[in-house]
């Protein structure tokens, strides 16, 4: 276990009519001028706007908005919401929405006081030191971002997905309400599931030894979302469900999972050039090629990626050892209607998938298990790229 500082900057406000705690935390912080960040309908269809706007009114704060933030958001939002804050003296960032609002919201927020290009700072060409506060209204459970500094924005010009993160992005509160996630469809339910699964097993496949706790922190989180989500699958749901899924996912990538090891998000890297270049949602995305960067990985450093599959195997798939874990995780993600290979749903040739690997590493090597580089990263999509 490697030494840590673990601090939890967000004030976690859960579970039904949260929202009207919104009052508080802007009075508290005495919220001149708001910017509100948010999709298309989703939180207009679930009342929170008009609870905003009432609240804000209420307490007088100025609300401007930047809406229709997209999926996979694009930086031409961040640069949209940017102008508006500093047109306008914003003093807060509201985001209310899934990851990718939350994410869009991060980038406004650090980059009104950033003065040359935004983008330039997820191309590792410049850096950020500060942001504007923000809070978080969350109605998908799958990022986890509603407690940490991570976003991830897309550049439609140049056809790229790139992450970056600072603790000054993490959120100072966040309200989640397990109800606005009943109203979530099947395919992006099932998505935001298979997400937080995979945020858990970038941290617990480590090369760091001795992290017995935070191994089976992250096996007993796991296994709720399996529980809860084989529910939905099977035709049951309801708030509690919910509600148990809403949780894991903060869990999932709030870091106290993580902390105490090196992990490894070579499988996010690789998968953003899926949904950016090909349209595939992000957690089917990450399902296509995660068992094939486990084969690759196992490959190359048989001694860790085995000691942690039997881990994984005797907490979550009947004790099953090395590659029946991998069989099994496929097999539990293709129950819940996911592809788990890029062939069950793309048709490509090994000219495209160099083009795949070129523009997944475009700022390097990724991965902590073994070093993905591009003759790597070329033997995973191949291997995701048969039936």
């Amino acid at each position: 276990m490697k030494n840590f500082i673990y601090e939890s900057k967000t004030k976690v406000i859960f579970g039904k009519n949260q929202i009207a705690s919104l009052r508080d935390e802007l009075v508290t912080r005495d919220v001149k001028s708001m910017l509100l960040v948010y999709g298309k309908v989703a939180i207009k269809k679930l009342g929170i706007y008009d609870e905003i706007v009432a609240i804000t009114s209420e307490l007088g704060i100025k609300l401007f908005e930047e809406s229709g933030v997209q999926p996979n958001p694009d930086v031409s939002s961040v640069r949209s919401g940017i102008e508006t804050c500093r047109n306008n003296e914003i003093d807060f960032v509201l985001a209310a929405g899934g990851g990718s609002v939350v994410d869009c919201a991060k980038s406004i927020a650090f980059g009104v006081f950033y003065e040359g290009n935004v983008w330039d700072v997820y191309l590792r060409k410049g850096d950020s030191q500060k942001s504007l506060p923000i809070g978080v209204i969350i109605t998908l459970a799958a990022t986890g971002s509603e407690t940490n500094g991570n976003s991830v924005i897309s550049n439609d010009e140049t056809n790229e997905k790139r992450a970056i993160a600072y603790s000054h992005s993490v959120p100072q509160f966040a309200i989640i309400d397990p109800e606005y996630t009943l109203h979530v469809n099947h395919h992006h339910t099932i998505a935001g599931s298979i997400d937080i699964i995979m945020h858990i097993l970038e941290q617990f496949f480590s090369n760091t030894e001795n992290t017995d706790t935070s191994d089976y922190m992250s096996i007993g989180v796991m296994k709720s979302v399996i529980k809860n989500t084989n529910k939905i699958v099977n035709g049951v749901d309801n708030y509690d469900i919910r509600s148990n899924i809403s949780w894991a996912s903060t869990l999932g990538l709030n870091w106290i999972l993580g902390i105490d090891k090196v992990g490894d998000w070579a499988t996010h890297r690789l998968s953003y050039v899926l949904t950016k270049e090909y349209g595939i949602t992000h957690g089917y995305a990450l399902a296509m090629i995660y068992t094939s960067w486990a084969k690759v990985a196992l490959k190359y450093n048989p001694e860790t990626m085995g000691r942690r599959l039997d881990i994984l195997g005797e907490g979550l798939f009947d004790g099953a050892k090395g590659i029946d874990v991998l069989n099994a995780l496929d097999n539990l993600f293709t129950s819940w209607g996911a592809s788990v290979r890029m062939k069950n749903e793309l048709t490509l040739n090994n000219e495209q998938i160099t083009d795949m690997v070129d523009n997944a590493l475009a700022l390097g090597n990724v991965g902590t298990i073994t070093i993905i580089d591009k003759e790597k990263a070329f033997e995973i999509f191949s291997i995701a790229n048969e039936v």
